[in-house]
């Protein structure tokens, strides 16, 4: 059993991120690496998929045991019996008020199908798990997570008591297809520091959250920082990309939500290889981190895959984590020294 701290970076990428995460999270739990985790950093399906765990376990973060034994299994069919998509367009005709609010149709979706109840503050402290985001009006990303949230312009809140669902719907709120969640700071109280220790400053009365991929779709920048290395509640970090590849695509005439999805999917594209790049050359080349890299092709999209594709994209994520299993096991990563704090 190794004793160090492991971080989880986990990508966005619709349900096809989801299935993958949880192909690596079963080898995890067989490989005696479960217990270990004491960080996830989550965007987009990546959100969507600690969600539906949560759920399923009663808010409660499971064991390599209840998550193999019953957790899984269970997820397995929330999943593929209850179609997030079809069933968000099946209630737009009737609930014209969310035309304008899709995101929050999401996140009672999310509630009535897949059962993701409680707030923030019902979530175990441990592991740690942050929902990101990105505000619109900074640039920045946006954290949630149980015991404080914000942006690092904005400043940050202690203890925020938002429902989970509707911090999943806003990590995953990707630009024109679903639109923004729109954070209202009434009643809040804003600090600079992330521990409220510092005077309480002056925020907008709302900010405009994104889906968190268009900031950072591999969720590593809440567990590493460029320059100072992995953050202080780690020791080792395991990066899951199920984002997907570009691949070659006629360009639609005129206006098209398709070409307008296609820049962005083009421009997270090359950040998402720059980051990897970077993180490989401080991190993974020293046995400080993992990157597991999704080769499969499939849609983004937050419809039920069939049983079979299920199958074949959570199998996928727990060979890619088989396959770098005697790295992880051979490199001495829990001797060395934690870099900074960040």
């Amino acid at each position: 059993m190794l004793k160090s701290r492991i971080g989880l970076a986990l990508s966005g990428g619709g349900i096809r991120a989801s299935i993958f995460h949880l192909g690596v999270l079963q080898y995890l739990a067989e490989g005696s690496y479960f217990s270990n985790i004491a960080s996830i950093s989550s965007v987009s399906g990546a959100s969507l998929a600690m969600g539906v765990i949560f759920a399923a376990n009663g808010n409660r973060w499971p064991t390599a045991d209840e998550y193999v034994g019953h957790v899984q299994p269970k997820v397995r069919q929330i999943i593929l019996h209850n179609n997030l998509q079809q069933t968000a367009l099946r209630r737009l005709p009737f609930y014209p008020n969310y035309w304008l609010n899709k995101v929050r149709l999401l996140a009672q979706v999310l509630e009535d199908k897949w059962g993701i109840s409680g707030n923030l503050q019902d979530l175990p402290l441990f592991p740690h798990w942050e929902i990101n985001c990105t505000t619109f009006e900074t640039g920045k990303y946006f954290r949630f997570r149980k015991d404080y949230m914000g942006d690092p312009d904005i400043g940050y809140v202690q203890q925020p008591k938002l429902p989970i669902s509707h911090m999943i719907a806003a990590s995953a709120a990707f630009p024109v297809l679903i639109g923004p969640y729109i954070l209202e700071t009434d009643g809040m109280s804003f600090t600079p520091d992330k521990h409220g220790m510092k005077p309480e400053k002056t925020v907008n009365s709302k900010y405009t959250l994104w889906d968190g991929g268009v900031y950072d779709n591999l969720g590593l920048e809440a567990l590493y920082k460029t320059g100072r290395g992995l953050d202080h509640e780690i020791d080792f970090l395991i990066v899951s990309n199920a984002g997907a590849d570009i691949t070659h695509q006629l360009r639609k005439r005129n206006f098209s939500v398709a070409n307008l999805k296609r820049l962005l999917d083009i421009s997270g594209n090359q950040v998402d290889c720059l980051r990897s790049e970077q993180v490989n050359a401080a991190i993974i080349s020293k046995h400080r981190g993992l990157y597991l890299k999704m080769e499969m092709d499939y849609p983004t999209t937050l419809n039920s895959p069939s049983a079979g594709d299920f199958d074949r994209i959570f199998q996928h994520g727990y060979e890619v984590a088989s396959a770098n299993a005697a790295y992880l096991e051979a490199k001495p990563w829990d001797s060395v020294p934690n870099p900074a704090n960040f």
